[in-house]
């Protein structure tokens, strides 16, 4: 087995009993044609063999990234793709060991999602004023995206038979084609009631299989669009915050949910998470915000740093 005829098969392996989305089989399948290249380079090769690479070339591959000016993060996962890569070589014995496994990954800087207050996210829905199609649309887009903490890919997919009005459910599929079963709060089964009446009566109907969300044309909204629209509203809350994603909607939903109580696992199955730890950076966003505070209001906090 070549090594480029092992990479094509390990992407094929991810794709059909993985379900790798394919936005993550690209990333990977660049950053193992990169490593392709680099070895080719590094080993004065045209063609290298998959038992040539060693932890020697791997560390002077993380090396060259660093030179390069990569970010921590998207090392680690071109090291994570390695690995990955070379532990399936490993079990299919196209080799006789991992040269990746050892290998620590880059250190990443801890950077916390952006959240909205409670001010702000009250200010938010305050705004919200759903008088026709769009606006109804858009303030059914935004109470999912904070009521039930959804990715954007999940809600581009939902359809009409994803909500169960008399059940308060909401049926996403997440990543890896993994299916969960989400809470649908009151405020968001209205919003989607509202919507659902301007879109009968623009454009009929729509049957259980369509797509929920559709653009002015009646076409099935864009990506682009969504991000857009949600940019559109959080610019006007955020206060001059340079992250205006839909998934700053998804950070203050598990936030705001932990600071009302709800135990990190609960949290962590809503937001459809392998990892626990994962999870935990809210739990550093709750801190953060904590010791914040304490050094504003209490007076023993230490203020010696805003003393002149």
């Amino acid at each position: 087995m070549t090594f480029i005829n092992a990479i094509e098969d390990y992407l094929k392996y991810m794709r059909s009993v993985r379900s790798y989305s394919e936005h993550t089989l690209d990333a990977y399948r660049r950053d193992m044609a990169q490593f392709y290249a680099f070895c080719c380079e590094y080993f004065g090769q045209d063609e290298v063999a998959m038992k040539d690479v060693d932890k020697v070339s791997i560390r002077h591959f993380l090396g060259m990234l660093t030179e390069n000016r990569y970010a921590a993060r998207s090392a680690a996962r071109k090291l994570a793709a390695l690995k990955s890569f070379f532990k399936y070589a490993l079990k299919r014995k196209w080799i006789e060991k991992n040269p990746a496994y050892a290998i620590k990954s880059p250190r990443i800087p801890r950077n916390l999602p952006t959240v909205l207050s409670k001010e702000q996210t009250t200010r938010l829905f305050d705004g919200l004023d759903a008088t026709d199609f769009i606006t109804a649309r858009d303030a059914a887009m935004i109470e999912l995206f904070y009521g039930s903490g959804i990715r954007l890919s999940e809600l581009m997919n939902l359809r009409l038979k994803d909500i169960q009005f008399n059940n308060m459910l909401l049926t996403v599929l997440g990543k890896g084609n993994k299916q969960r079963v989400l809470p649908l709060g009151d405020s968001g089964r209205k919003a989607l009631e509202t919507y659902l009446r301007f879109y009968e009566a623009d454009f009929g109907r729509p049957g259980r299989e369509d797509p929920l969300f559709l653009s002015r044309l009646g076409s099935k909204i864009s990506t682009r669009n969504v991000r857009l629209r949600i940019e559109k509203y959080l610019r006007t809350v955020s206060d001059g915050a340079r992250k205006n994603s839909p998934h700053v909607l998804r950070h203050s939903f598990a936030t705001h949910l932990l600071d009302a109580g709800a135990d990190l696992e609960s949290v962590r199955m809503m937001l459809g998470h392998e990892s626990l730890s994962t999870t935990q950076v809210y739990t550093h966003v709750r801190t953060d915000r904590l010791k914040s505070a304490y050094d504003k209001a209490h007076p023993r906090a230490d203020k010696k740093k805003n003393d002149h």
